[in-house]
C-alpha cells in the first residue's frame, strides 16, 4: 500500500474529514454539468441489462410452473412448491446483485468525473475489475437484508409484541412503533453508507473487500451521524425535487446521486476539501 493511500486512510480513520451537506450539494450542482451524457448512456446499458435478465428469470419461472408443477402429486406437491420458493429467492437474488454491481459502478464514474478525468458509458460495468469481491459484498447484504425483512414481519406480527402493545396503551405503543421504525430507517441508511463507501474503495483502491469494510466501518464510525445525515437528506431533497418537477428533473437528480456518493468517499478516504 502507498504512501499516498495510507496517509488517506489514516485521515479517515482519525475522523479528520467533514461532511458538510450544503456544500456537498452546491459542488454537486456544479459537477453535474458534463457527466449526464456518460452517465445517461451508460443508466440505458444499465436498464436493457436488467431488463434482459428480468425476462430471462422470468421466463425460468414461467417453465417452471408449466413443465414442474404439473407433476405434483399428493406426496411432492408441498417439496415443489417450497422448490420454487427457493428458486424465486434465487432469482430476486440475482437481481438484486446486478441491480448493486450497476449502481456501484455508477457512483464509481462519478467519481471519475470528480476528478476531472474523461468518463464514458462502458464505465457502467467497472464492477468487472473486481468482481469477485463486489459480488461476495453484494451477496451479503442480500442475505442480511432478507434475514432482516423476515425478522421484522414475524417480530411485527408475533404475540408478544401485540401484547407489550397492549400493555403499553394506545400512546406509548405508537411510540415505541415510531422509536422502531427509525431505528430500522437509520440501519438501513447506515448500511448503505458503510457498502458504498467500501465499493468506492475496493474499485478505486484495489483493496481486499474485508480490509475494505473495516477501514470503512473504522472511518465512517467517526462521523456516523453526519454520513448517515447526508444520505437521508439527500434522498428527501431528491425525491421532493423530483415530483415537483413532474420527473424532468431526474435528468440532474440521477446523477447528481452518484456524484453525492463520490463526493461523500472523496471527503472520507481522498482530498476533500469542501
Amino acid at each position: 500500500m502507498s504512501d499516498y493511500i495510507g496517509v488517506n486512510l489514516n485521515k479517515a480513520m482519525s475522523g479528520d474529514y467533514r461532511i458538510p451537506i450544503k456544500a456537498i450539494f452546491l459542488e454537486t450542482w456544479y459537477r453535474v454539468k458534463g457527466l449526464k451524457a456518460s452517465f445517461w448512456l451508460g443508466f440505458l446499458y444499465f436498464i436493457l441489462v436488467m431488463a434482459v435478465a428480468c425476462l430471462v428469470l422470468g421466463l425460468v419461472l414461467a417453465l417452471y410452473d408449466m413443465f414442474i408443477l404439473p407433476l405434483a402429486t399428493p406426496h411432492n406437491a408441498a417439496t415443489l412448491y417450497n422448490l420454487k420458493l427457493v428458486l424465486k429467492f434465487f432469482v430476486v437474488a440475482i437481481v438484486e446483485v446486478l441491480r448493486f454491481l450497476f449502481t456501484a459502478s455508477l457512483a464509481y464514474m462519478a467519481l471519475i468525473h470528480l476528478r476531472h478525468q474523461t468518463t464514458h458509458a462502458n464505465m457502467v460495468f467497472s464492477f468487472r475489475h473486481a468482481l469477485r469481491p463486489l459480488l461476495i459484498i453484494a451477496l451479503l447484504l442480500y442475505l442480511f437484508n432478507s434475514i432482516i425483512l423476515s425478522s421484522s414481519n414475524l417480530f411485527l406480527h408475533s404475540e408478544l409484541l401485540k401484547q407489550q402493545i397492549a400493555y403499553l396503551g394506545t400512546g406509548l405503543g405508537s411510540i415505541f412503533l415510531l422509536l422502531l421504525f427509525v431505528m430500522g430507517f437509520f440501519l438501513y441508511f447506515y448500511l448503505s453508507v458503510l457498502v458504498y463507501m467500501a465499493v468506492l474503495l475496493i474499485l478505486d483502491k484495489k483493496i481486499a473487500w474485508k480490509e475494505a469494510l473495516g477501514l470503512v466501518f473504522q472511518s465512517v464510525n467517526q462521523h456516523p451521524f453526519k454520513n448517515v445525515s447526508l444520505i437521508i437528506v439527500t434522498g428527501l431533497v431528491f425525491g421532493l425535487l423530483a415530483l415537483m418537477t413532474l420527473g424532468i428533473g431526474l435528468i440532474w437528480l440521477l446523477p447528481m446521486t452518484s456524484l453525492v456518493t463520490a463526493i461523500q468517499y472523496n471527503q472520507i478516504f481522498c482530498e476533500g476539501n469542501l
